[in-house]
């Protein structure tokens, strides 16, 4: 099953190849770590959430935020994958 954050990544994948090849690698990898950046912050955002509101959440609640959480770490680790490789595709083509 295909979740959410891998349709944003899927959708992130062909906007960088198509601005890469139509335009400048250097800015296909600009945008994969602009995403990245966003994404960790994301992560960052529900870990203070979910350690600063303990008393105050539901169990549904905190449920959500957890899942979310989870989510944007595997977003983030596709996004290491991807910046990586768009790095290394604008050193070895130039």
């Amino acid at each position: 099953m295909i979740f959410y954050y891998e349709f944003v990544f899927i959708a992130l994948a062909i906007l960088a190849i198509f601005l890469g090849e139509a335009v400048s690698r250097t800015l296909s990898l600009v945008i994969a770590a602009l995403a990245l950046a966003v994404v960790a912050l994301g992560v960052k955002s529900f870990d203070v959430r979910l350690a600063t509101e303990s008393e105050s959440v539901s169990d549904e609640d905190r449920r959500f935020f957890i899942d979310a959480r989870d989510g944007l770490r595997h977003l983030r680790l596709l996004l290491i994958l991807g910046t990586l490789a768009a790095l290394a595709w604008r050193l070895l083509a130039g």
